[in-house]
């Protein structure tokens, strides 16, 4: 007989998530059936369900080691992508004029090494691939050492690092109305968006002034500190 690790629940019929991390621990939160979340026919707490559920399948070459216990990488990276991936798809779609054959491709998650000193992130990646290669390319990241920020790439550059406001909040201890909550979302969201749009308008810029040898007039300049695209 196991109680349900759901506060309040009675129930003496849960199981033990099955998560196992890349260090072999498991997660110790049992759930009923009631509040457990099933993935692939196993239980999982709410938690480790997202990282499952934001990873490659099991039979895929891009699985990966699974992130510590107490890591929301993956999961921050999986839950971020699904709010903007149809809004990236349609920024890219007007890209697609200006590439000819071009072919719009989402990758998944999927571990990456990131920096210098080349530590542990997870991302989500949308390009337009070509015959001559990668045309353009906007992504989402998330380190392992910094799980609470979302930082927004196109190409090789970072144009905005963002921490989400549901966990601002939780760290204040804050419970929103859902409207300010949604608002809130919405408004992270945006911020993301434009920052992906700012960082393809400069890439564009670039490549006709290494295309012409001039640069075209628009009004994007771009900070040094820490390589992020500013207005």
């Amino acid at each position: 007989m196991t109680p349900c690790t759901r506060a309040g629940c009675t129930r003496s019929d849960a199981v033990q998530c099955a998560y196992i991390d890349r260090r072999s621990r498991a997660c110790r939160t049992a759930w009923c059936p009631v509040h457990a979340v099933i993935v692939e026919h196993q239980v999982y707490c709410r938690r480790h369900a997202g990282v499952i559920t934001s990873l490659p399948s099991a039979d895929s070459s891009l699985v990966a080691p699974l992130p510590d216990l107490d890591n929301r990488a993956p999961s921050l990276v999986g839950w971020v992508a699904r709010e903007l991936d149809q809004s990236v798809w349609d920024i890219l779609l007007h890209e697609l004029d200006a590439d000819a054959g071009a072919q719009l491709i989402a990758d998944p998650v999927t571990l990456v090494f990131s920096g210098v000193d080349r530590r542990r992130a997870w991302e989500r990646a949308w390009k337009l691939d070509t015959h001559t290669g990668i045309a353009r390319r906007a992504s989402i990241q998330v380190a392992e050492y910094a799980d609470t920020e979302v930082v927004v790439k196109v190409g090789a550059n970072v144009v905005d690092r963002l921490v989400p406001p549901w966990i601002t909040r939780r760290a204040r201890g804050d419970t929103p109305d859902p409207i300010t909550d949604r608002r809130d979302r919405d408004a992270f969201n945006q911020r993301a968006l434009d920052a992906i749009r700012r960082g393809l308008v400069r890439e564009r810029e670039v490549t006709d002034y290494i295309e012409t040898g001039r640069a075209t007039e628009h009004p994007l300049h771009v900070a040094g500190e820490q390589g992020v695209v500013k207005p």
